[in-house]
C-alpha cells in the first residue's frame, strides 16, 4: 500500500501525541503516526498496575486537553499535593485523544503493530506486508525518550529454576501468597513497589530492599503548580540555581541541593551515586525507610534457591521469596544523548526540559511550525538528556536554563509558554503581583545567578 504525508512519526508515545497534537493546532500538516505497539500511549500500555505520575497529572499529556480534575489528593503518601495520574487513566487519556481527535481530524492516519525500516519502508508486524511512504516534509523520531519498563525487559540476571522472580505487574496478584519479598532495584519502580506494600499493611520487616546505589530525589513539594505553593516553588528555583553559580564540586551541588530542602535522600549516612530525578513525598520517605533489611553490594547477578549473588558478595535469603524485579532501565538508553532536535529533514523528539518529555513535544512542534531560523532553533533546543549520575545533571540542567533564557527572549515563544496547560508555572509566575516584594525578590535572586549558574554547571561537567 502506498501512503503520502507531510511528517511521518515514528512512535507514539508521550512526546510523540504532545508533538502531533500542537502541530495540528499550529498547522494543516498531515502526520502518519507507526508504532510497533498496538495501541498509543508508549510503554503505560505495559506498565504495573499501581503506577502514577511523579509529577502532577494537570502539566502532564497533551496541551490541548486537560489530564485529570486538578485537585489535591486527599488521601495516601501524596496526600496534600496535586493529584497524580494512574496508569489505567493516562492509558485511557491516549486511546480517547487518537479516537476521538486525531483520526476524526482526518490529518492524522495510525499504523499500530508496524516498524520503520532505515530503507524507508513500513513493515507490518503481523502480516509482513511492506509499505511505501512518501513524506513530503520531515520524519519525525520519538524513539530517543522509549522507555524500557520491568514488563518488557529481559533481566540482567540468571534466575534459577523454581525462583519466583516476577515484573512489579504480578505483585498485587501475588504478594498475599508469599510471606517474605525482595524489591530488586532502588530507582523510583522499587521505590512504588514498596510503598504499595506497605499502605496495604504487607510487614515491613518481611520486606528486603536490593539498593545497588543510593539515589537522590526530588522534593515533590517544589512542584506544586497552584499559587498556595509559589513561594516554595520560586524559593527552590532561586536556592538551585545559587547553588548552580556558586558549587566548587559536585559534592557541592548535592549537598547544597540538600540543605536548601530541595534533595532528599534515604539514609544520611550513606552518600548516594545516582540521580534519576525521581520526585517523592516527605511521606514517601518517611514509609522507605521502614524497610530495614536493606542490601547494598551492588547489583544482582544470579538468584538461586540458597540467596543471590551481587556484584560485591553473596547473601542468602528466605527459600519461599517472592522476588519482584524493579532493574529496568527506564530512559537509561537516552543519559548524554545529545543528538539535535533539528537535523534537515529529521525531527529527533528530545526533552528540551530536563524531565519534561510532553511539554518538549509540544514545544519542538510550535517551533517547528513557527521558528524558520535555523541557527535559533538550535538554541532554543539544546537536549537536556536522561541522567544517571549527578554529573550527568549539570549538563543537562546547563542546557535546560540555556533553552528557557532563549525561549523568555522570544515574545511569541513566552506567550505560548503562559497560554500551555504543559508548562506549569509561567502563567502563575507572569500573574504574580507588582507588590508582592518577596517573590520578585525570588525571580531576582535566580535572574542574577543564571548565567553564572549555566557557565559553572558546564565548568563542574567538564571537570569531572
Amino acid at each position: 500500500m502506498e501512503y503520502k504525508t507531510d511528517y511521518l512519526v515514528i512512535g507514539s508515545g508521550a512526546t510523540a501525541m504532545a508533538f502531533v497534537d500542537t502541530m495540528l493546532k499550529e498547522t494543516d500538516a498531515t502526520f502518519l503516526m507507526v508504532d510497533r505497539r498496538p495501541k498509543v500511549g508508549g510503554h503505560w500500555n505495559d506498565a504495573y498496575p499501581f503506577v502514577r505520575l511523579h509529577q502532577p497529572s494537570s502539566f502532564y499529556g497533551v496541551a490541548s486537553r486537560p489530564l485529570g480534575r486538578n485537585r489535591l489528593d486527599e488521601t495516601g503518601f501524596n496526600k496534600g499535593y496535586f493529584e497524580l495520574a494512574t496508569g489505567v487513566e493516562i492509558t485511557h487519556y491516549y486511546h480517547s485523544l487518537m479516537d476521538e481527535v486525531f483520526i476524526p481530524s482526518k490529518r492524522v492516519q495510525y499504523l499500530p503493530l508496524c516498524e520503520y525500516t532505515e530503507e524507508g519502508d513500513i513493515i507490518s508486524l503481523m502480516s509482513g506486508e511492506k509499505h511505501n511512504v512518501t513524506v513530503n516534509k520531515k520524519v519525525v523520531n520519538a524513539t530517543h525518550i522509549t522507555t524500557e519498563i520491568p514488563m518488557t525487559h529481559t533481566p540482567n540476571f540468571a534466575v534459577a529454576a523454581g525462583v519466583n522472580c516476577v515484573p512489579p505487574n504480578h505483585l498485587c496478584r501475588l504478594a498475599p501468597n508469599f510471606k517474605h519479598i525482595t524489591v530488586l532495584g532502588g530507582g523510583k519502580t522499587g521505590i512504588d513497589s514498596i510503598t504499595w506494600l506497605l499502605a496495604n499493611d504487607y510487614p515491613a520487616d518481611n520486606i528486603t530492599w536490593v539498593i545497588p546505589r543510593d539515589s537522590w530525589f526530588y522534593d515533590r513539594s517544589k512542584f506544586q503548580p497552584d499559587e498556595a505553593f509559589l513561594d516554595q516553588t520560586l524559593e527552590f528555583l532561586a536556592g538551585q540555581t545559587e547553588t548552580f553559580a556558586a558549587a566548587k564540586s559536585l559534592e557541592d551541588v548535592c549537598l547544597g541541593m540538600e540543605s536548601k530542602g530541595n534533595w532528599l535522600r534515604l539514609d544520611k549516612n550513606v552518600w548516594p551515586s545516582m540521580f534519576h530525578a525521581a520526585i517523592i513525598t516527605k511521606a514517601d520517605l518517611e514509609q522507605i525507610q521502614r524497610i530495614k533489611n536493606i542490601v547494598r553490594l551492588g547489583r544482582v547477578e544470579a538468584i538461586t534457591s540458597k540467596g543471590m549473588q551481587l556484584t560485591q558478595g553473596e547473601i542468602s535469603c528466605q527459600p519461599d521469596s517472592l522476588y519482584i524485579d524493579c532493574t529496568a532501565a527506564g530512559l537509561g538508553h537516552n543519559v548524554n544523548n545529545f543528538t539535535p532536535v533539528f537535523q534537515h529533514d529529521l525531527i529527533n523528539l528530545q526533552m528540551i526540559r530536563s524531565w519534561q518529555p510532553c511539554f518538549s513535544g509540544a514545544l519542538i512542534a510550535y517551533i517547528e511550525a513557527n521558528i524558520q531560523d535555523d541557527a535559533l532553533r538550535q538554541a532554543m533546543t539544546h537536549p537536556t538528556p536522561m541522567s544517571d549520575t549527578v554529573k550527568d545533571f549539570l549538563r543537562s540542567q546547563a542546557h535546560r536554563m540555556m533553552n528557557e533564557g532563549q525561549w523568555r527572549a522570544h515574545p511569541d515563544i513566552a506567550k505560548w509558554l503562559v497560554d500551555c496547560r504543559l508548562d506549569g508555572f509561567s502563567h502563575l509566575f507572569a500573574n504574580i503581583s507588582a507588590d508582592d516584594d518577596k517573590k520578585h525578590s525570588q525571580l531576582q535572586r535566580y535572574g542574577q545567578n543564571a548565567q553564572a549558574a549555566v557557565e559553572n554547571l558546564l565548568r563542574l561537567a567538564a571537570a569531572v
